[in-house]
């Protein structure tokens, strides 16, 4: 027998979740067939983490997004003049233009 699941993920509805659920998400995330740095599956496993690690350090109140994962990339942008437009980043051309 084969079976197709499809699984519908509201990353604005996390924190509404039980602890169980959200770790079958964190698994669930881990598990998708899309390619090594699809950004959306990165997104997702970024916001299912996030959650995790909000609840179990909670109690702590301990900073929780001082460093962040691919920060140095954007520091590097960043220094490049480069603008987050639409989703996407734009390094300019020679001449100073984002176009």
């Amino acid at each position: 027998m084969k079976t197709t699941i499809t699984i519908e993920i509201d990353t604005d509805r996390l924190g509404g979740y039980t602890d169980a659920y959200l770790a079958q998400l964190w698994h669930i995330a881990q598990a998708n067939p899309a390619p090594h740095g699809d950004r959306d599956a990165s997104m997702l496993t970024a916001a299912v983490g996030t959650e995790i690690i909000r609840r179990w350090l909670k109690w702590a109140g301990a900073e929780l997004h001082t460093h962040q994962p691919g920060a140095d990339n954007w520091k590097a942008l960043i220094g490049l003049g480069a603008k987050f437009i639409d989703g996407a980043w734009c390094i300019p051309k020679e001449g100073g233009s984002n176009v």
